[in-house]
Formats: C-alpha cells, sequence, structure tokens
C-alpha cells in the first residue's frame, strides 16, 4: 500500500470514528419517558382500549371514499389536494409506530376507519365541532372508527397545514389516546383547543412517544422510526463529508524536491516542499 492511500484510510477511520462516538454519548444520555396518562389526557380517553396489535404487524384499513359516516350522509367529496392531505396524516401515525401501518382502500365496506365531509347537525355536542371521532371496540379492543369533518369550516380546512392538524388529532383519538390540556410546553396535535405548530410531519416526539407507549413500544426517541431514518441520513451525510474531505486532502498535488549538503543527497516530497536547513536545492 502506498503512502498517500495509508494516509487517507486513516484520516478517513478518524472520521469516522468520532461519528461514531457522538452517536454513542448521544444514546448513553437519552431519556425514555414514561407518561401517566391518567393526568395527561383531560378528555376523550377511555383507559386500555386500543387497536390490536399483539401480532407485531396490525394493519388498518381506511376509507375517504364513502357515502355515509357513520348516521351522517357526506356533504361533499374530498378535492385531489384533500385526500393527499389525508393520506400525510394517516402516514405521520403510521410512520411512529412500528407495529401498526395504515392502508388506504377504494371501498368503505372494507375500510376499518371511514373519514368524510358532513354537516354535523346533530346530536346537540357536536354543534361546535370542527371534526368528530368515533371507535367501537370490545373487549378493549378497537376494530371500527369513523372520522367526520364539518363542512362549514372551509375557512379551516381550506389550509393544508391546519386540515391535516385537524385528522391528525382525530386519529390519534381513533388510536385511544385522548385529549392533552394546552398551555403546556410541548408540541402536539392531541392538544385541545389546538394550537400551533399545525400539521407537523414527522410527529412531534412527544406524540410518538404517548402512541408508542399506547401500543407497547420503545418511547426512547433513538428507536423512533422517523428519528432512526433521521439519524441514518445524517450518519451518511457526515460519512459522505469524511470520505470528501479526505479526498480533496489527499488530492492536494504534491512534488519532491532533491536537497544536498555536501555528499548528503536527500529526497522531499510536500505540496509546497522545502529543503531542511543546510541543504541546498539541487
Amino acid at each position: 500500500m502506498k503512502v498517500g492511500a495509508r494516509w487517507f484510510l486513516s484520516v478517513v477511520l478518524v472520521m469516522l470514528g468520532t461519528v461514531m462516538l457522538q452517536a454513542q454519548v448521544s444514546a448513553q444520555s437519552e431519556e425514555c419517558p414514561n407518561y401517566n396518562f391518567q393526568n395527561l389526557f383531560f378528555s376523550e380517553y377511555f383507559p386500555g382500549t386500543k387497536w390490536d396489535n399483539s401480532s407485531g404487524n396490525l394493519n388498518i384499513t381506511w376509507s375517504a371514499n364513502n357515502e355515509f359516516i357513520l348516521n351522517d350522509k357526506v356533504a361533499r367529496p374530498f378535492s385531489s389536494d384533500e385526500l393527499v392531505w389525508i393520506r400525510d396524516a394517516f402516514q405521520s401515525w403510521d410512520d411512529a409506530l412500528s407495529t401498526v401501518t395504515f392502508s388506504e382502500v377504494a371501498s368503505s365496506s372494507q375500510a376499518a376507519i371511514t373519514i368524510g365531509y358532513v354537516d354535523l347537525v346533530a346530536p346537540a355536542n357536536e354543534s361546535g365541532s370542527y371534526a368528530y371521532w368515533n371507535a367501537n371496540w370490545t373487549n378493549n379492543l378497537r376494530y371500527s372508527a369513523t372520522i367526520k369533518l364539518k363542512t362549514n369550516k372551509a375557512w379551516w380546512f381550506g389550509v393544508k397545514s391546519q386540515f391535516i392538524h385537524a385528522v391528525q388529532h382525530e386519529i390519534g383519538n381513533v388510536l385511544g389516546l385522548g385529549d392533552a390540556i394546552s398551555g403546556n410546553d410541548y408540541s402536539s396535535t392531541l392538544l385541545h383547543p389546538w394550537q400551533p405548530p399545525y400539521g407537523n410531519i414527522p410527529l412531534s416526539n412527544f406524540d410518538t412517544g404517548i402512541v408508542r407507549q399506547l401500543y407497547g413500544e420503545s418511547t426512547c426517541p433513538s428507536t423512533f422510526p422517523s428519528n432512526i431514518k433521521a439519524a441514518a441520513d445524517l450518519k451518511a451525510k457526515q460519512e459522505a463529508d469524511a470520505i470528501a474531505a479526505a479526498k480533496k486532502a489527499a488530492e492536494i498535488k504534491k512534488s519532491t524536491i532533491t536537497c544536498v549538503k555536501g555528499k548528503i543527497t536527500k529526497r522531499v516530497t510536500a505540496s509546497k516542499p522545502v529543503c531542511p536547513i543546510g541543504y541546498k536545492k539541487k
């Protein structure tokens, strides 16, 4: 192996070692929260109820192609943009969980969750709602649910981030999470009343942590799928940068000169070679 190649490899290994050490220090200092749902949620929370992910690979189907949502007739179909936003909202919860996925289906009869625009004129407790959810369960295991969006709230649903936020909030309730008290120092789509930032994608570490706890998954941020991807992307970039920097340094043009002192001859190789003191360039 040539000296230049050996030096290049050494630089790369040192840089990659630094990246790995930083990751180890981060992992060692990590906190894995344990949430008290009874204190956290003030409404819409039904302890012990969730979808059955005991198989470790639960797929929940959903549809936005419906004539009725529970007891209400769908008032209008979703626009193409709104359908994309709905998919983004479901995917954000999908990305937060390792044992639960969501799949869109065309027919509402095949869907475990249906979503649509309705007038929300009854019952009375829906009168002030922007969105409303319902879920069915047996022995604490949920098996179907609905999400209704109110048609006369176009000013809210016309904004992408606000639309996604509303759907994310209702999906969180459908999954088994409740409404959290607003005014706390964390970002969450479960806060009520809703607070910005709206439509976080990926979900905040707080939302990811609470849904993973509900479904028996690790609450350590390093285990969150979105964080794993972000860490992998960062590591790949750091490695690529380290290799590029080392390669650039190795490619710096070097030259060799011959230096003499009496009968002694020395060769000096460097980017800007200079003869030692007492030697003259030949």
